[in-house]
């Protein structure tokens, strides 16, 4: 029996690699920052990357400690709140509707409440030290960044789905796992993103309102002393945290929703 021999797939464009684009956008956004930096002439005010990079190799164990403990509550707090917002969505599914939507009405009115002062009441109630408190507010930006995207992408599923399988008296469990979260991946992996950016900023949030270590301690140690191309330089890492997070992502979403991604490329 003759053998099928399948013609070898084309390569994609190196510039459709997203590490690469990345890199690019990377190296451009440096280069822009170091000419701007050195043409305004104002290293107190923008220092340049270069002058950031000498702040980094003074004290590199300090910095990168400081960077390892807030990654933590970065990454804790995300998975807790991502996992938190996906429980809480699907037993927003099961409620009888009029209560759905005063439970709705309530993280509405918890969402309208400036993240600061949840922040700074969190700290109180968890006390300074440690990263409890941290992760906390970083699950709480997660939590309110997911909750509402995870519930609209469960309940937006086909109704003539939905139908198919209540003719074959579908558990929910069933329901949930072949028709609604396949349906509801693509948006999921949307928030998440957000989510994790939003666990970014909580983490940072809650180590300005109290903490010993970290880079938000880092950045107020840094202001209190004037000193702001370490104040920039943890905003750099703060940065290189939420893209290694978006990294991981992006892979698992090619892993589980790639068929979408290619959809929506053609469409």
């Amino acid at each position: 029996m003759a053998r099928v021999v399948h013609p070898p797939r084309n390569a994609p464009p190196l510039w459709k690699n997203e590490g690469v684009r990345w890199l690019v956008f990377a190296v451009v956004a440096l280069s822009l920052w170091e000419v701007g930096a050195r043409l305004y002439n104002s290293p107190f005010l923008l220092p340049a990357p270069s002058r950031i990079l000498e702040e980094f190799l003074k004290t590199p164990a300090l910095v990168l400690g400081h960077a390892w403990i807030t990654a933590q509550e970065i990454v804790l707090g995300f998975v807790l709140g991502a996992l938190v917002a996906h429980l809480a969505a699907l037993f927003l599914i099961v409620l009888p509707e009029w209560l759905e939507d005063i439970i709705f009405r309530a993280v509405s009115t918890l969402n309208s409440i400036p993240f600061v002062a949840l922040a700074s009441l969190v700290v109180v109630w968890l006390g300074v030290g440690g990263i409890g408190s941290k992760v906390a507010i970083a699950a709480l930006y997660a939590f309110f960044a997911l909750v509402y995207f995870v519930h609209k992408g469960m309940v937006s599923t086909d109704a003539t789905k939905e139908e198919l399988l209540t003719s074959y008296s579908a558990s929910f469990v069933q329901r949930v796992r072949y028709l609604k979260l396949p349906f509801a991946l693509p948006i999921i992996f949307t928030s998440l993103k957000g989510a994790a950016m939003a666990a970014v900023n909580g983490a940072i949030v809650g180590e300005l309102f109290g903490a010993f270590q970290g880079l938000g301690f880092m950045i107020l140690d840094s202001r209190y002393v004037g000193n702001t191309a370490r104040v920039f330089l943890a905003a750099v890492f703060c940065t290189l945290v939420g893209w290694l997070l978006l990294g991981v992502l992006t892979a698992l979403e090619r892993r589980f929703v790639g068929w979408h991604l290619e959809m929506t490329r053609k469409g």
